[in-house]
């Protein structure tokens, strides 16, 4: 699965998309031009979204993990984990 914390974060008047070239974000407007800027609830829904998608991302990583802990205690050799 692709990491949840790769995608565009969309908040309404702007959005933060991640930069290809590094590990940083850069925030786009919705018109594509202009500066972006909110007000305060804008700034606690863009919060809320990367928290829910910090939350999705460690929740699939936590049943990765218990899934390989599970199949190497089974001793199969050919198993493909499905939440990687």
């Amino acid at each position: 699965m692709p990491d949840p914390r790769a995608h565009r974060i969309d908040v309404g008047p702007f959005q933060l998309e991640p930069d290809a070239d590094s590990s940083r974000w850069r925030a786009v407007a919705s018109d594509g031009e202009s500066v972006p800027s909110a007000g305060w609830s804008d700034w606690v829904a863009l919060a809320q979204r990367v928290l829910q998608i910090d939350a999705l991302w460690r929740e699939r990583e936590a049943r990765g993990d218990a899934w390989d802990q599970g199949h190497a205690a089974s001793g199969a050799l050919d198993a493909e984990n499905p939440y990687r």
